[in-house]
């Protein structure tokens, strides 16, 4: 199953949620765990019973129409009036639990990292990834595991050259050789868009030291997906980005490291 279905699932069991109650139960029983999970099943209106998915939907995010993002609603329809749940940036991946009045129940992450429920008209999402993607480094040529299982959450503090922050691992990984990197700006704060696009330099962290890994091009607005393989496996406990502008901390941005690869496994 895709990394947001198995976060979900360990979210779940975090919470107390039977997983054999999760594996065995009908359609509805399941995807309601799921929302109860995300912590927001009071906030937004459920499903009915007949609208949850029996197989869940891996999808994206499209771009909004002059926007970097779109509203997610509480209820299964659009323009209410009620106040919105946190935005879904272009490139975001969402894990559709249920469908109905042309609209999706949907599991997702927002710019804050945090896990949220709520409902997207379903012509907004895709089946495919719609920002460019780029690959840094080699994959190793030798058997791996991957880690689809830990969240990132936003740093306190900056690092090194930068005003920005990083994004911090939910727990150190240890031989790490690869992951997935989801970069997008989502506020501009300046009307000269030369002096924030340019290249993004990509730092690890173990410890105390950050180490430069490589570079991807960011010369347009929009999502971005990088493919990150290390030169070597290394220890690590967080992933930075360092834009290469004249400019680098007047921007919001949003980020996430996913999919990690492992050279001897996950840890024990």
């Amino acid at each position: 199953m895709k990394r947001m279905v198995s976060a979900i699932l360990c979210v779940i069991m975090l919470l107390g949620v039977p997983a054999a109650a999760f594996a065995d139960s009908a359609d509805a029983e399941k995807g309601l765990a799921a929302i109860k999970a995300t912590g927001w099943a009071d906030t937004i209106v459920l499903p009915q019973e007949e609208s949850y998915l029996s197989e869940w939907k891996t999808l994206y995010a499209r771009r909004a129409f002059k926007a970097p993002c779109l509203r997610v609603e509480r209820i299964s329809q659009l323009h209410t009036g009620r106040q919105v749940m946190p935005y879904l940036y272009e490139g975001t991946e969402v894990t559709a639990i249920a469908e109905e009045n042309k609209m999706s129940c949907i599991l997702y992450r927002g710019s804050d990292n945090e896990l949220y429920a709520g409902w997207v008209q379903s012509i907004r999402l895709l089946e495919d990834f719609p920002g460019e993607q780029y690959t840094v480094g080699e994959k190793p040529d030798r058997e791996l595991s991957f880690r689809d299982d830990l969240t990132v959450t936003w740093s306190k503090k900056s690092w090194l050259t930068t005003q920005q922050n990083y994004s911090v691992l939910s727990e150190p990984l240890k031989n790490c050789v690869g992951f997935t990197l989801d970069y997008q700006i989502i506020a501009e704060n300046t009307p000269n868009w030369d002096s924030i696009l340019g290249p993004r330099k990509i730092y690890v962290k173990s410890g105390d030291t950050w180490t430069e890994v490589g570079e991807f091009p960011y010369s347009d607005f929009g999502a971005v997906r990088v493919q990150v393989w290390l030169e070597k496996p290394m220890d690590i406990d967080a992933v930075g980005t360092i834009a290469q502008c004249l400019r680098p901390d007047t921007f919001y941005f949003r980020q996430t490291a996913t999919d990690f690869a492992l050279e001897n496994g996950p840890e024990k």
